[in-house]
């Protein structure tokens, strides 16, 4: 083989070579979500029933760590990883992902509650900084500002023992949040929250809502109250 044509092979070989590396790095950048579609369980019921069964007689503090342990024989590792996450989380509840979408910066997760006593669904944020932000963890909320609101105050004097909640209603698989643009490029998620007596099973007299928001990154930049609105019985 010529010399002329041995450089015009050992080019080709480079670019070929170059071109794989090129593709891979693309590849990585669509797909460096932390919490992808495989992290998704679509749970049956027969599944389900044989980890409550197995995990019945168990201490509460230890029941998460069964679940999750039992939950390895009919999930992915990346459904098992996602639980783990969840149940790190503070405070602590056992779930898994049910569905999610895209949305932008950040995506929307769908989360099921096996057997809970408190609400069955849930939404959660998922890959952003952090990587996964619980919305119906109350505690992220800022009630300080909400309770500054007029609209606010005039229902807790009919009201006194009005607390936040989250209902089923609220977080269905078939619904979604109102994601808002914010000046600076980043997104905000408009959470919607019940408000309603200290009685398990009150009413709701209005609803509050709250915005997620994201820096262009992703960085979640935190919670900021938006408004009260009493709802029609």
């Amino acid at each position: 083989m010529s010399l002329k044509r041995k450089v015009a092979t050992a080019i080709a070989v480079v670019g070929v070579a170059s071109l794989v590396t090129f593709l891979q790095v693309e590849a990585s950048h669509e797909t460096d979500d932390q919490i992808g579609a495989e992290a998704v369980w679509n749970a049956g019921t027969d599944d389900l029933n044989e980890i409550g069964k197995t995990c019945v007689n168990v201490q509460p503090a230890e029941y998460s760590h069964c679940f999750i342990e039992q939950m390895g024989g009919y999930a992915s590792s990346d459904a098992v990883a996602f639980s783990q996450l969840l149940s790190a989380q503070k405070p602590s509840r056992i779930g898994y992902l049910d569905g999610m979408r895209e949305a932008g910066l950040v995506d929307l997760g769908h989360v099921a509650y096996p057997g809970s006593a408190k609400s069955n669904q849930g939404w959660v944020l998922l890959n952003g900084v952090p990587a996964l932000v619980n919305v119906d963890d109350i505690a992220l909320l800022p009630r300080a500002e909400m309770e500054k609101d007029p609209q606010f105050a005039a229902l807790r004097k009919i009201h006194p023992g009005l607390e936040l909640a989250v209902l089923d209603s609220q977080r269905s698989s078939d619904s979604s949040p109102k994601i808002e643009q914010l000046a600076n490029g980043g997104e905000r998620f408009v959470i919607p929250y019940s408000l309603q007596g200290a009685c398990g099973d009150c009413a709701p007299v209005a609803q509050a809502t709250f915005g997620f928001d994201f820096d262009p990154a992703g960085q979640f930049l935190g919670v900021k109250f938006i408004r009260v609105v009493t709802v029609q019985p």
